[in-house]
């Protein structure tokens, strides 16, 4: 075996070692998980510092030692900007993915790439995050209103909706996906009003779509689907579709279609493996495995206290073959119960000190 097969090999099987602990952490009470997961994620970081090319160039370039890092706040965060120019992962150079996940972008700017080593694993992942918040998913339906995502194949929100379907037992997800045939979503939701269905029933889309789609809405058609056990989540983002609103205004005209329920939310982003979720109010969770925090704009030692604003960093520790810790190009705040807000974009590629794009392989 050459040494490029062995690197390889030792890759995924430290990947498989790291997946396995981190189900079995999952499944561990709230207190002895707590004081396990911090253990869990400093393994994790000086394992992808050594396997992943990119990450370990960026650890270096900060002149963080990984061994002598012994608390998260002390873990260089990538900048989720990378994404973008690299192929962040722990395997070889050369290394080939099965599935690769895009960011949407907008016209004329360079997408980020996600490659997924395991799909499994992301389903099982997404579908346990969302079940940690809501209903089984087999006791559910679920539609999408994804224009713009739907028609691209690879979009790691198309993906998860579908993820979610196959698990609610529809043997034809696509029927369920809707772009700008309105007309088949209400056709669709009558059906479900005529059945009698009486499970939760769950509505993605994007913001943009979702907002066109109820204001053309008349007031007969909202009240017979009020029979309906109907969710509706927005994924956030106008992408240049109209102008940007504040969440509490997307809200108010969404809620149109709930009644007296809360407007859900869904962040995530290509470049995770998992998701945080709102019940409403635009304040998010996320699951065990994943946690946000606020730290400074331009300074990527520096973290914010609770409530304060700042740019979010993630640790997602289900992010195994990729990255872990990621800086992303977005306002919140965090608070001292673990939720946290989404207020808008931060565009800035450089933290002081470091080129962020000063990679060369």
């Amino acid at each position: 075996m050459n040494a490029k097969n062995s690197i390889q090999l030792e890759a995924e099987n430290q990947v498989a070692g790291l997946r396995a602990e981190l189900r079995a952490l999952i499944l561990l009470g709230e207190e002895l998980r707590t004081k396990q997961k911090e253990a869990f994620a400093l393994k994790l970081f000086r394992f992808q510092a050594e396997f992943n090319a990119v990450y370990g160039q960026y650890v270096e370039l900060r002149g963080v030692d990984p061994k002598l890092v012994n608390a998260v706040n002390d873990i260089p965060f990538l900048p989720v900007e990378v994404f973008q120019s690299q192929a962040v992962h722990v395997f070889p150079k050369g290394w080939k993915s099965s599935v690769q996940f895009r960011s949407s972008g907008t016209t004329g700017s360079v997408q980020s790439v996600h490659h997924v080593d395991e799909v499994i694993w992301y389903n099982e992942m997404a579908l346990q995050g969302f079940e940690y918040f809501f209903n089984s998913a087999h006791e559910c339906k679920f539609c999408g209103l994804l224009p713009g995502y739907l028609e691209r194949g690879d979009s790691s929100l198309v993906h998860m909706v579908r993820n979610f379907m196959f698990a609610a037992g529809e043997s034809d997800p696509d029927a369920l996906f809707f772009m700008h045939n309105w007309s088949a979503l209400e056709e669709q939701l009558n059906q479900w009003v005529d059945e009698d269905f009486s499970g939760d029933i769950y509505l993605i889309g994007v913001t943009h779509a979702l907002l066109r789609w109820v204001d053309s809405l008349n007031k007969e058609s909202i009240d017979n689907w009020s029979k309906l056990k109907l969710h509706v989540f927005e994924t956030g983002g106008m992408k240049g579709k109209g102008p940007e609103l504040i969440r509490s205004e997307v809200h108010q005209r969404l809620g149109r279609l709930v009644g007296s329920k809360n407007v859900c939310s869904e962040y995530g982003m290509t470049e995770l493996l998992s998701q945080a979720w709102s019940k409403g109010g635009g304040v998010f969770n996320a699951p065990p495995w994943m946690e946000v925090k606020t730290g400074a704009f331009d300074d990527p030692i520096e973290w914010k206290e609770a409530g304060k604003q700042g740019r979010l960093h993630v640790v997602d520790l289900a992010n195994i073959a990729s990255c872990a810790f990621l800086s992303t190009g977005d306002i919140g705040r965090c608070y001292e119960d673990g939720s946290f807000e989404v207020l808008g974009r931060y565009d800035h590629a450089e933290v002081r000190g470091c080129n962020l794009m000063a990679f060369n392989f």
